[in-house]
C-alpha cells in the first residue's frame, strides 16, 4: 500500500518580487518617513506606510485596466 505523494509548485516571476520590494519596502518606508518627519507623529507615518502601498498598487491596476 503506497501512497502517492503530491506537491504544489508555486512559481513567482522575478518582476513580481521586483514590484513587492518597490512598492511595498522601498516605498513605504519612504513614506514613513516623508509623513513622519513633517508631521512629528508615529501614528500618521504607520497609518500612511499602510495605506500608501496599498492606493499605488490600486491606481497602478485602474491605470493597467484602461
Amino acid at each position: 500500500m503506497t501512497t502517492k505523494q503530491e506537491f504544489v509548485v508555486v512559481v513567482v516571476p522575478m518582476s513580481e518580487i521586483k514590484k513587492f520590494m518597490i512598492i511595498d519596502i522601498i516605498g513605504g518606508t519612504a513614506l514613513f518617513y516623508m509623513i513622519k518627519l513633517p508631521l512629528h507623529s508615529v501614528m500618521f507615518g504607520m497609518f500612511g506606510s499602510m495605506l500608501g502601498p496599498l492606493l499605488i498598487r490600486k491606481s497602478l491596476r485602474a491605470r493597467r485596466s484602461r
